[in-house]
């Protein structure tokens, strides 16, 4: 069962040895306490297992909205608790990474408010004599170099960072992608594009067959331990900092 809450996209998906089974998804703000659990009973009901049948939860662990990772977490660690099955915390630009992998070069960047983006530059990778690229991870980011990893900054600072050291053209992808490929376009820099418009938020189904990878090679944690993992401090600690800083 997979969990993707980390935008405004809410999903669920059920995978296995085949395939995705099923995929359901909502693009809606604000509901995903309410209809997560809803979904992942429907996703059962479709494909006719039942809550023993899962071996595992796979849930995006961000970066991503605060309120939705936590949410998303909640409900896979209730539901891992109560099954005795174990978390397999997926790492959402790896799911961007791997709708993308036809985008020779590709930038993400998440989170709606310019100061509070978390972005990161990967390009394709070399292939060798085997026709592969250099080792990599379970995820099959052996077609991706890193060169800028997770990184949270202002999104303008990402854009200048481009303008300066990459070569362009850059696909975007991410919650913020159209809103940064037109910030790019008003600064003049032509070379930033996005990605086709459905792969601009993470796929439930895709991150549902790379926790199933996880799982095979028992990259998982146990749900008491699963936490999210938010690259940046949230909007609440961020005013709270500005305004401790004023007070000095």
């Amino acid at each position: 069962m997979a969990i993707e809450t980390s935008t405004e996209l809410l999903g669920v998906a059920l995978v296995d040895s085949t395939g995705v089974r099923c995929e359901f998804r909502v693009i809606e703000p604000m509901i995903h306490s309410k209809m997560l659990l809803p979904l992942y009973i429907q996703a059962l009901e479709t494909v006719g297992w039942a809550p023993e049948d899962l071996d595992c939860l796979a849930v995006s662990a961000g970066p991503g909205s605060f309120t939705g990772l936590r949410i998303g977490f909640a409900i896979a660690q209730g539901l891992a608790f109560a099954l005795d099955k174990p978390i397999a915390k997926v790492p959402t630009f790896q799911v961007y990474l791997r709708q993308c992998s036809c985008y020779p070069r590709v930038g993400m960047v998440q989170g709606r408010a310019r100061s509070q983006t978390v972005c990161a530059l990967c390009e394709k990778a070399a292939l060798d004599r085997t026709g592969s690229g250099h080792s990599g991870d379970i995820f099959g980011m052996s077609r991706f170099n890193e060169i800028m990893p997770p990184t949270p900054m202002d999104s303008s600072r990402f854009l200048d960072y481009l303008g300066d050291t990459a070569s362009l053209p850059v696909w975007v992808t991410g919650d913020a992608a159209g809103q940064f490929a037109r910030m790019a376009d008003e600064a003049g820099i032509r070379g930033v594009r996005t990605v086709d418009s459905h792969l601009r938020l993470p796929s439930p189904g895709i991150l549902g067959l790379m926790g199933l990878e996880m799982f095979r090679e028992g990259k998982t944690v146990s749900a008491s331990s699963a936490l999210p993992d938010y690259y940046r401090e949230s909007q609440a600690e961020a005013v709270f900092a500005r305004k401790a800083k004023k007070g000095d």
